[in-house]
């Protein structure tokens, strides 16, 4: 057993030819079998960040255990053009993060004449080198890469401790889910969901299954041989029809990889054309190219929006054929790690391919077609994986069916909310869930959405039933229903979510109660003295 009061940063082995960042205290193998805290948090997301450096400044033992090398999620990983709602909304340490950008870049006007957008508009590594310093201050953190859940023991209620897949055993008193696909939670058998509930089950009007849209401003042969039904369909498109608007649904909206582009001759590694590339894979993006009149700027075809530095964030398009793989995340919120693995290999072929489509197709504007030849990946980013984000955008996986479902009506202020932590405030946001051939064109599906004001965040939708775990907090993968959390799955929130985590996990230890029995009284007194917004 080894107790942790001054190790800082500790790389688990297992993973060969690793590049580590920042400063490493120490490098432990499975021959220490046992580590012992006071909070766990899995996860090494932005919202685990916050989560460890609450729990860390109020005394407590913490172990930040993250399954890759690298901590920051998805804005180290090329999320740097950030969602964002009403800065006043935001306080604590997310508005922190943002100011530990700004000052990394001096404060200077970097993008679009703004102080990089007050620190919303970051290159990964200066997210990464902005997490590190927040992580810096805190003693009583430790992280610890290269982790990857194994089992969790239980002891009655309580998670007892956890292993990782190397055998080495994690122990504390309180825990924290912090990943994107809420791993701990469903290993710990905390009741989840996965997709889309109808309109019926908690009267939401925009639930479920959405209305199917016409894709493009012209009509498209979904067909091989265009007009002809009997051909077949063409890559990405799907036979209709749609299930009833409504109705429930289990797909997931489409992820990708936020990959970080580059417009700098001396900053650039090309971006080949990847084994395999069928140029027939993007047959509906040669048509939307030839139908569209008039043609389409090169936003349309690559949404890259600008970073600091030359860079650029591309991410996908959204009501268009564009760098989601749409529907190719199925089984990806239950998958395994080899099941994860093909499902992202598989996005990464598609963007790939996409991106060399655009370059070289002779139906693509030539306007675009030099925008795009311009591009290529970052030398100086993702330098351990060829330029290439290390994480796939999981924008949604398994939400938890905890204490308190947070809902449409909550985000309409409909409900009335005594235990908030925070705000959110986000438009409820979805991506596509189905291309398919409908009345010899071609539709898109996803659910309807719309644009909150900010709205309080339940310390409830963070924890589970009292019949299931006592000790156990999710900020990610929160109880929400899927309109509800097409607002919540920014970035922003899940570390406004992550601070509040942290702070009831500590008051769960100092009360001596389970985290169902938090005074929510007391942890909001704690927040706003933190300069946490609770109330808008």
């Amino acid at each position: 057993m080894l107790d942790l009061p001054g190790l800082r940063k500790i790389l688990i082995f297992g993973v060969m030819g690793v590049s580590c960042v920042g400063m490493f205290a120490a490098k432990v193998g499975p021959a220490n079998s046992q580590f012992t805290a006071d909070v766990i948090v899995y996860g090494g997301t932005p919202a685990g960040i916050m989560a460890a450096v609450e729990a860390g400044s109020h005394g407590k033992r913490v172990l930040l255990l993250e399954r890759s090398q690298h901590i920051g999620g998805m804005m180290t990983n090329g999320l740097g053009y950030t969602d964002r709602y009403a800065d006043k909304a935001i306080g604590g340490l997310p508005a922190s993060f943002f100011q530990q950008v700004l000052a990394l870049y001096g404060g200077k006007k970097s993008v679009a004449g703004k102080a990089s957008a007050m620190g919303h508009l970051f290159e990964p590594h200066i997210a990464e080198a902005a997490f590190e310093a927040m992580l810096d201050p805190q003693p009583r953190v430790t992280v610890m890469l290269g982790v990857s859940l194994g089992d969790v023991q239980m002891t009655g209620r309580r998670i007892a401790s956890l292993d990782d897949d190397k055998g080495v055993t994690y122990a504390a008193a309180e825990f924290i889910d912090a990943s994107y696909t809420g791993d701990l939670m469903a290993a710990a058998h905390v009741s989840y969901t996965v997709g889309r509930e109808s309109s019926g089950q908690y009267g939401e009007d925009l639930a479920g299954v959405g209305p199917a849209q016409r894709m493009g401003n012209q009509p498209l042969s979904p067909y091989m041989v265009a007009g002809d039904s009997t051909s077949g369909l063409i890559a990405h498109v799907n036979a209709g029809p749609l299930a009833a608007a409504g109705s429930e649904d289990k797909t997931l909206m489409g992820y990708n990889y936020r990959v970080c582009l580059s417009s700098d001759p001396a900053n650039q590694i090309p971006i080949q054309a990847p084994d395999n590339y069928d140029a027939a894979e993007y047959e509906l993006m040669g048509r939307i190219a030839l139908a569209e009149n008039p043609v389409l700027v090169p936003k349309y075809y690559l949404d890259a929006n600008s970073l600091p530095n030359q860079k650029f964030d591309w991410n996908n398009t959204r009501s268009f054929f564009s760098s989601d793989d749409v529907g190719a995340n199925k089984g990806y919120a239950d998958g395994g790690g080899q099941k994860r693995a093909q499902l992202e290999a598989r996005q990464r072929h598609y963007q790939q391919g996409l991106f060399y489509f655009l370059a070289t197709d002779p139906r693509i504007p030539a306007d675009v077609q030099n925008w795009v030849r311009g591009m290529g990946l970052c030398k100086d980013e993702f330098t351990d994986n060829g330029g290439w984000p290390r994480q796939i955008y999981v924008r949604e996986a398994r939400r938890m069916l905890g204490t308190y479902v947070l809902t449409e009506q909550d985000l309409k202020l409909q409900t009335v909310i005594v235990d908030s932590i925070g705000l959110g405030g986000y438009a409820s946001d979805d991506h596509l869930h189905h291309i398919v051939a409908m009345n010899g064109g071609v539709s898109f599906e996803n659910s309807r959405g719309f644009q909150p004001t900010p709205y309080p965040i339940p310390y409830r939708v963070l924890t589970h039933r009292m019949s299931e775990t006592t000790n156990l907090l999710v900020p990610v993968a929160v109880s929400a229903s899927h309109t509800a959390y097409d607002s919540l799955r920014i970035e922003t929130t899940y570390m406004i979510m992550g601070q509040a985590a942290g702070a009831g996990a500590s008051l769960a230890i100092d009360e001596s109660v389970p985290v169902q029995r938090v005074d929510t009284g007391a942890l909001q007194t704690l927040l706003v003295g933190e300069g946490v917004v609770v109330a808008f």
